[in-house]
């Protein structure tokens, strides 16, 4: 088991070993050495025994809040440091060319797998989703006239307005309006905050699976105290992990009204909503793709943008086919 999601309120604590997890009456013990991250979705209890454990074994523990956003993480000791990696990440932001050829390749791998989503249902007979394929395709075309970040991202934005505009036209219950993040207004909205998060949260540990550091962002622009690297890195992922997920509980009916808590315009997940959404992540996120995993595949990602920083390989963001 690489990820753990707890999705209750729990007590955590080492127990020889072993990671013991309390959750009611229930008691379940995991072997420390099986885990790499431990994903915190409600409030629990733990102590710095547990995480003078996690730390020797290389453990990171990332908390969520009760809004379901990621608020931060007990990061163990670096144990791939790499001094001329960063060196040379940093070369790469400040080079505009090479920064800006990496940005639209995460740009592109986003609108492809986009479209990808779009397509599939074209292919299937619905004409509906044809005109902003066609609205998308051609904003594409327009990546290469990109001279900087912000552009880009306006691009990408516009990408994401055609994109969710062909939703409802996949089903109904899937016109959700306009994208409110922060709090989300209903439950899409909601569904692709908690996801987007998770996404996000998993991105970052992979990364830190490389010598890359995580602040140095090519399309976002790096921060204080952000890791901003794996909203890089998620976006081609985004449309795969968190939407098409999204398209499957709706279309199977999937999501029950006991998932959310709705009142004054804000939509959360409850605890049963978060338990049954991030028990459906995990699952995607082990499904099995051209011979692995899509967690190996942000691995690989991850490695890709690694080897294009050093020099010995060209960045290729993950783009699937329909």
């Amino acid at each position: 088991m690489e990820t753990l999601f707890i999705s209750r309120e729990a007590q955590l604590r080492q127990h020889e070993n072993t990671l013991q997890i309390k959750v009611g009456d229930q008691v379940r013990s995991l072997p420390i050495e099986k885990l790499s991250h431990v994903v915190l979705l409600a409030e629990s209890r733990l102590n710095s025994r547990l995480l003078g454990l996690c730390g020797k074994h290389g453990v990171r523990l990332s908390v969520f809040d009760y809004y379901g956003y990621f608020k931060g993480a007990f990061e163990p000791y670096d144990h791939n440091p790499a001094g001329k990696v960063k060196l040379k990440q940093a070369e790469l932001l400040l080079n505009t060319e090479r920064r800006m050829s990496v940005a639209r390749e995460v740009v592109r791998g986003a609108a492809h797998n986009m479209l990808a989503n779009l397509r599939y249902h074209q292919y299937r007979g619905n004409e509906a989703v044809k005109q902003p394929i066609a609205d998308m395709q051609k904003l594409v075309t327009t990546l290469p006239k990109a001279l900087d970040t912000n552009t880009l991202m306006g691009i990408e934005g516009q990408l994401h307005q055609y994109y969710y505009a062909a939703w409802p036209a996949i089903h109904a219950e899937l016109d959700f309006g306009k994208r409110v993040r922060r709090p989300p207004n209903n439950p899409i909205n909601c569904l692709l905050s908690f996801l987007n998060q998770l996404v996000y949260t998993v991105v970052r540990h992979e990364i830190s699976k490389t010598h890359l550091e995580e602040t140095f962002s090519v399309l976002h622009s790096p921060g204080y105290g952000r890791a901003s690297l794996s909203l890089d890195l998620a976006e081609p992922f985004k449309p795969v992990l968190t939407d098409m997920l999204i398209f499957r509980m709706v279309q199977r009916r999937m999501l029950d009204d006991s998932w959310f808590e709705q009142h004054d315009a804000v939509c959360l997940l409850t605890e049963t909503g978060r338990r049954n959404v991030a028990e459906q992540f995990s699952l995607r996120l082990e499904e099995q793709y051209q011979g692995r995993s899509f967690r190996q595949w942000i691995y690989r990602e991850a490695l890709g943008l690694e080897r294009e920083v050093l020099g010995v390989g060209e960045y290729e963001a993950f783009k699937r086919r329909v």
